[in-house]
C-alpha cells in the first residue's frame, strides 16, 4: 500500500488521505465511566518528540484495540482529529488525534525518534510554581525520605505516599504518588531496605500547591513510575550522583518519616472530648473537640479556597468551615484546580461546583476548632482542623455517643427535689438541611441554645419522669412567677 509522505504533529492540519505520521505510543489507558470503558486513552510522540493526545473510542474498539500496545511504534494513515473538552490538555495541544472507521494503523520497525520522550523540569520551576500549570511534566531524582502508605481511604485509588525527590544539586521536591503507583513503590522501598540510593523517574506529573509552595502529584492512570530502572537518563543520573560525594552514597541516604495517618488518625483516639452539636452550639470558651456529623448541606457565596458546609446529628445541625488542605483529602483536587475546571465550564462564581455535592450525605468525623475570635465574635461557624471517613473511627466515635446518651439518662433517674426547675431550651434556628438553605448572615447564627433532643431519648425520659403542668397546685410552697414560656416540671414516676 502507497503510505505518500510523512507528516509531523506539529503539522497535523496538513495530513491528506495519502500521507501518514509515525507514532511511538507512550502510555496507554482506558477511560472508564459508570463501569463501562468509553475510550482508549493514550500519549503519542512522533519522531521529532512532539507529543500528543490520542483516542480511540469504544464503537471501534474492534479494529484496533489488539495492535495498541504501550512502548510500541505505528504509521498512522488517515487519522481523524478532536477537540479536547475536559478542560486539561496532556499535551498542551488543543485537539487529540483520533482512529475511527476510517483510520489504518500499520506497525513501524524503523521509528527514529527518542525512546521515551522525557521533558524533565528543573525541581525551582516546581516550586516557585514557574513550571507549565496547565500540562504534564516529568521529573528525576533520588529519595531522600519518604511517609508510609496512607490507607485510610476506603476508595483504594485514593491511597498515596508522599516521597521527597533530591536533584543533583540537592534541592529538594515533595511529590505525592497515588494508586497502584504508590504501591509498587511503597513495595520497593520494603523489599530492598539495603538500597543505598533509589533513583525514580515520574513522567506525566501535574502540579501540586500546598502552603503557598509547588509540589507534584501523579494523575489517576496518566503518570508513568521508573524505579531504579535500566534506562539511559537513571544510570546518567546515577553516574553523576555518584561524583557528587556530599550524597554520601556508600551509606543508606532515605529517611523513614512518621505516617501522616498514625498522626492524623492519634487526635480522633481521646485527644479531645468528644461533642454532640447541640453542646457546642454556643462558642463560650476555646476548645478542639471531636464530632460525628454528616455533610447536609454546601453554603454559596463564600471565597474558594473554603469550602462552608452544613453538618448534622441527631441534636441538631451546624455550620463548619473546610479549608483547602481537609478538603482535598475528601475531593483529590485543589480548590485552584477546581476553579478551573468551573470556570471552563462557564458555570457562574457565585456557586459552588456540582462536583462538591459527592460530599453531601455522607458521614464524618471531625476534628473541630473553636477559637478566640469564634468566643469574643460569638460566631459558631467554626473550623474543621482533621476529617475522617474511616468507618472504624466513625463507628468507634459513635458508640461512644450511645454510651454517653445511656449514662446521661442514668443520671436523671435521680428523683429531683421540690425546688429543682428544669430550664426551658430554646428551638434550634438551624435546622434545615435543603438545598437552598443559607444562614441569615453568612458567619454567624443567632442561636443560643439550639439542643435538640433525639427521639429514643425523648422516650427514655418519658418513661422515668410524669410530667406535671400545674406550678400552682401546691399548698405548701409559694406560686412560682409566670415566665414568657411555661416549661413543665417533670415528676419521677414512683414504683408501686
Amino acid at each position: 500500500m502507497e503510505i505518500g509522505n510523512k507528516v509531523y504533529l506539529n503539522n497535523i492540519d496538513q495530513i491528506d488521505e495519502k500521507s501518514h505520521i509515525k507514532v511511538r505510543v507512550l502510555k496507554i489507558w482506558n477511560f472508564v465511566r459508570n463501569n463501562k470503558v468509553c475510550s482508549i486513552e493514550m500519549i503519542i510522540m512522533d519522531e521529532e518528540g512532539t507529543q500528543y493526545q490520542a483516542r480511540v473510542f469504544n464503537q471501534n474498539f474492534s479494529r484496533f484495540r489488539h495492535l495498541l500496545k504501550e512502548d510500541e511504534s505505528y504509521i498512522v494513515i488517515k487519522p481523524n482529529m478532536a477537540a479536547v473538552t475536559n478542560g486539561f490538555s496532556y499535551t498542551g495541544h488543543k485537539q487529540t488525534l483520533t482512529l475511527d472507521w476510517k483510520s489504518i494503523l500499520k506497525k513501524c520497525d524503523d521509528f527514529s525518534g527518542p525512546v521515551n520522550g522525557f521533558m524533565f523540569v528543573d525541581f525551582n520551576s516546581i516550586i516557585e510554581q514557574t513550571c507549565p500549570k496547565d500540562t504534564f511534566f516529568d521529573v528525576i531524582g533520588h529519595i531522600v525520605s519518604f511517609r508510609p502508605l496512607e490507607t485510610s481511604n476506603p476508595v483504594p485509588s485514593k491511597h498515596y505516599i508522599k516521597v521527597t525527590l533530591s536533584n543533583l544539586d540537592s534541592v529538594h521536591l515533595k511529590v505525592t504518588i497515588f494508586g497502584s503507583q504508590a504501591y509498587q513503590i511503597s513495595e520497593y522501598l520494603k523489599n530492598n531496605p539495603t538500597v543505598n540510593f533509589v533513583v525514580i523517574v515520574m513522567q506525566f506529573l501535574k502540579l501540586n500547591i500546598w502552603n503557598g509552595l509547588g509540589e507534584a502529584k501523579s494523575h489517576f492512570e496518566v503518570t508513568k513510575l521508573f524505579i531504579n530502572s535500566d534506562i539511559y537518563e537513571i544510570n546518567e543520573f546515577k553516574n553523576k550522583l555518584k561524583c557528587h560525594d556530599n550524597f554520601g552514597i556508600t551509606e543508606k541516604s532515605i529517611t523513614t518519616l512518621q505516617s501522616y495517618s498514625s498522626s492524623y488518625t492519634d487526635d480522633f483516639k481521646g485527644n479531645f472530648p468528644l461533642k454532640t452539636i447541640c453542646e457546642i452550639t454556643e462558642p463560650i470558651k476555646e476548645m478542639k473537640f471531636l464530632l460525628v456529623a454528616s455533610i447536609v448541606n454546601i453554603r454559596q457565596n463564600l471565597p474558594w479556597y473554603i469550602i462552608p458546609i452544613n453538618v448534622q446529628d441527631c441534636t441538631g445541625t451546624i455550620g463548619l468551615t473546610l479549608f483547602d488542605r481537609e478538603a482535598r483529602r475528601l475531593l483529590n483536587i485543589s480548590a485552584y484546580e477546581l476553579k478551573k475546571i468551573h470556570d471552563a465550564a462557564g458555570d457562574s462564581d457565585a456557586l459552588f461546583p456540582m462536583q462538591l455535592n459527592v460530599l453531601k450525605n455522607r458521614k464524618f468525623g471531625f476534628v473541630v476548632d473553636i477559637t478566640e475570635y469564634n468566643v469574643n465574635n460569638y460566631n459558631n461557624i467554626y473550623t474543621v482542623l482533621r476529617v475522617t471517613e474511616d468507618m472504624s473511627i466513625v463507628c468507634e466515635l459513635e458508640s461512644k455517643i450511645e454510651l454517653m446518651s445511656i449514662q446521661s439518662v442514668s443520671l436523671n433517674q435521680v428523683a429531683l427535689e421540690s425546688d429543682d426547675v428544669v430550664q426551658p431550651v430554646q428551638k434550634d434556628v438551624i435546622s434545615q438541611t435543603d438545598e437552598s438553605f443559607t444562614p441569615s448572615t453568612v458567619d454567624k447564627s443567632t442561636a443560643t441554645s439550639p439542643c435538640k433532643i433525639s427521639g429514643d431519648l425523648k422516650r427514655n425520659l418519658q418513661e422515668i419522669y410524669d410530667v406535671d403542668s400545674g406550678y400552682d397546685l401546691s399548698s405548701t410552697k409559694a406560686k412560682r412567677k409566670s415566665t414568657a414560656e411555661e416549661t413543665p416540671l417533670l415528676i419521677p414516676k414512683i414504683e408501686k
